[in-house]
């Protein structure tokens, strides 16, 4: 194929220049007063001023918790289990005051980053707002604990957690990681009770994730 070079050259209107920021990663200490924490963020603003970055992707749902005030979830400890302020709400007025977006992060499915965990006591630390409560509605892995994609009741809760964040808080764009089923997950009974076009097991696990973001989709517009 030949490549041609266009006669007049027009520069991109804009250009996303992002940095993940994460508690979970040791990006960020936790929370133990809000002069300590706005001193956080306001290092990683100013770093990122310098590197003329436009986008900060802030991690709000690590482990099926909230680094921002939930009625779904409870307050994460790489934030405080017991916090006097939430800072969510400032972090996203510093952002947009810097010309910077702010992307909500979220890792919908994981709760916990063992893997063959006792179901029963894990799911005594969870509220009855949050279907980690019931151990039926967990799948345990390899390496970690998630939510099973494949249930109804799963997707309507996080789709109510992400419609939480973007209903409260002025955030230009949720993003997702570790959307997956994880490695070693036994799901036969969901897949048996909740397949009616008699997919393949791949395929079928691969439409709970479409179903997921389609519900989002369709609900956030």
């Amino acid at each position: 194929i030949q490549v041609t070079i266009p006669k007049d050259y027009k520069l991109p209107e804009a250009a996303f220049r992002a940095v993940w920021v994460s508690a979970f990663t040791g990006d960020i200490a936790t929370f133990v007063n809000e002069a300590q924490y706005k001193r956080e963020i306001i290092e990683v603003l100013e770093l990122m001023e310098v590197y003329n970055m436009n986008a900060m992707i802030f991690h709000i749902r690590a482990r099926n918790d909230a680094f921002y005030e939930s009625k779904y979830n409870k307050w994460s400890n790489l934030y405080n289990t017991d916090p006097s302020w939430d800072a969510l709400p400032w972090i996203i007025e510093e952002c947009h005051r810097r010309g910077i977006e702010f992307h909500a992060w979220l890792n919908p499915y994981r709760v916990a980053t063992y893997g063959n965990a006792n179901l029963e006591t894990l799911s005594k630390s969870f509220k009855s707002t949050n279907p980690a409560s019931n151990p039926a509605n967990l799948l345990n892995a390899d390496s970690c604990v998630i939510l099973n994609p494949g249930l109804p009741n799963v997707r309507s809760f996080l789709i109510k957690t992400c419609m939480e964040v973007i209903e409260n808080y002025d955030v230009d764009a949720i993003n997702f990681d570790d959307y997956f089923y994880a490695a070693g997950v036994d799901d036969a009974t969901t897949y048996r009770d909740y397949n009616p076009n008699n997919l393949s097991l791949a395929d079928w696990r691969r439409e709970q994730i479409n179903l997921f973001i389609k519900g989002l989709s369709e609900e956030m517009r």
